[in-house]
């Protein structure tokens, strides 16, 4: 039954990624045709070409893994796993290994995950008409020398869309050449282990682990003869290909720096603790029914500080001495990882966050509140989330990513409606360890992130403290 279990989540979450790439190409396509013809769509690729050109200057700008190896420091990409192992190592803490495998131009990432066709709508074919107007609007206004501002931005995004921006050709790469590369890369994973790019997990991890149905080994899940999906792979036959098409990967790296998109092996580690509950994200629907999660935590810095911990798996956690020491000791090892990255000047970047810093929006830009959150999340402070697993050695780290904030980053997990739903100028509060959600508070549901009753659910250091002492000896008088 497990199994079978996990090939649904599997199948779903490959749907899910169906879908939701589906939804986006008509809302492209509807839009495209109901408005965005010659000028208004020369100005609408203009803003697009705007957003690149930001997201092209920042994004160059961070430091590299092999910039960090080699010792140079500075901003770096929040998401990258790379870096923060490389932190934890010079912090002297403990992480869960990884390696990696691949690294794929973005020439061979735009083969290996494939290509989308637009659907044959009307609004398709209006989308494609208006945008081959705009190109012929450019061209036009540039043999008159009548290139305005948004005319060079729209050029811009139409290199970028017609792939201009890659190299000649007859030097592109060959897309059997790119799939051996695919291939060769798993020959030198071991069984049993797991592969994910440098930025995010698979879909289908996602999927399992968030359902309680990861298991503790590598879940490899059949699907017919002689194929099967694993974490970040496929098997097909006797041999084993990287899976780059997975939408979250595919999307991570259009979000993530210039560059290639880098992919990970690490092997499947245990848990040194596991709990079963409930689904909160499968109530009332047919597959509704218990879980097993591991024990995992996640630490919240801002401001070079750990401001708060809280259980992963927060529908899961439970307020006890031993569950209390543990998150006192995550914060101690985070905390280590943040004064690391502050001596070096290790600045956690998140794009999401620079692209609003720079938002000529007026009811962005001259909005007190969001200018506050903003220093507050400045450009030079170490501000980002630390997720770490309890296992047989003690916690080890799992990853790092960008801080908890009303623009979007780490999830607040446990702390999720402290302080209200999350928008501009309202921060979730972090503060102190969320072992378990408030039990109105669906994590997956943001409409239920409203504050109430955190007895039992929040504590802040001091009650945790002493919570710790309610398990030690007393003392002989």
């Amino acid at each position: 039954m497990f199994r079978r279990f996990q090939q649904i989540m599997t199948a779903l979450a490959a749907k899910a990624d169906n879908h939701t790439l589906g939804q986006n190409l008509r809302r492209l396509t509807t839009l495209g045709g109901r408005a965005l013809r010659g000028p208004s769509m020369v100005k609408a690729l203009a803003g697009i070409g705007r957003a690149a050109k930001q997201h092209a200057e920042e994004t160059s700008s961070w430091i590299t893994i092999d910039q960090f190896m080699d010792g140079r420091t500075g901003p770096f990409d929040a998401c990258d796993l790379r870096h923060w192992l490389r932190l934890a190592e010079l912090a002297g803490v403990d992480a869960v290994p990884a390696r990696e495998i691949l690294r794929l131009t973005e020439d061979e990432m735009a083969l290996a995950s494939g290509t989308v066709n637009l659907p044959e709508t009307l609004a398709a074919r209006a989308a494609v008409k208006g945008v081959v107007e705009a190109a012929q609007e450019i061209a036009e206004a540039d043999g008159r020398e009548e290139m305005t501002e948004d005319h060079q931005d729209a050029a811009a995004a139409l290199e970028v869309i017609a792939g201009h921006h890659a190299a000649q050709d007859e030097k592109r790469p060959n897309r059997e050449a790119v799939g051996d590369k695919l291939f060769d890369a798993m020959d030198r994973v071991p069984e049993g282990w797991m592969v994910r790019s440098a930025r995010v997990g698979p879909s289908n991890l996602k999927a399992l682990a968030g359902s309680g149905h990861a298991g503790q080994e590598s879940p490899e899940v059949p699907f017919g003869s002689g194929v099967e999906v694993g974490p970040g792979w496929v098997r097909m036959g006797n041999r084993r290909r990287v899976a780059p098409e997975d939408l979250r990967t595919v999307t991570a790296a259009a979000e993530g720096p210039v560059g290639p998109t880098s992919f990970m092996a690490r092997p499947w580690v245990k848990s040194s603790r596991y709990f079963v509950h409930e689904d909160p994200h499968r109530v009332e629907t047919p597959l509704k029914g218990p879980g097993v999660w591991p024990a995992e935590w996640r630490a919240f810095v801002e401001d070079g500080e750990v401001v708060g911990v809280s259980s992963y798996y927060s529908w899961i956690g439970e307020a006890t001495p031993e569950n209390a020491a543990v998150a006192l000791r995550v914060r101690e090892l985070a905390q280590k990882v943040a004064d690391k990255a502050s001596e070096l000047g290790m600045w956690p970047r998140f794009m999401d966050i620079e692209f609003l810093r720079n938002s000529t929006n007026p009811a962005l830009a001259d909005n007190p509140e969001v200018t506050a959150m903003l220093d507050h999340f400045g450009r030079e402070k170490v501000a980002f989330t630390l997720d770490l697993i309890e296992t047989d050695e003690g916690l080890k780290l799992l990853e790092g990513g960008p801080p908890n904030t009303p623009f979007g980053g780490g999830h607040p997990c446990g702390f999720a409606g402290c302080g209200g739903q999350p928008k501009f100028g309202n921060k979730t509060e972090t503060n102190g360890v969320a072992f378990r959600n408030m039990p109105h508070v669906l994590p997956g549901d943001p409409k239920t992130w409203e504050d109430g009753d955190r007895t039992g659910c929040i504590f802040d250091w001091d009650d945790v403290a002493m919570l710790v002492l309610d398990k030690a000896p007393k003392p002989i008088i």
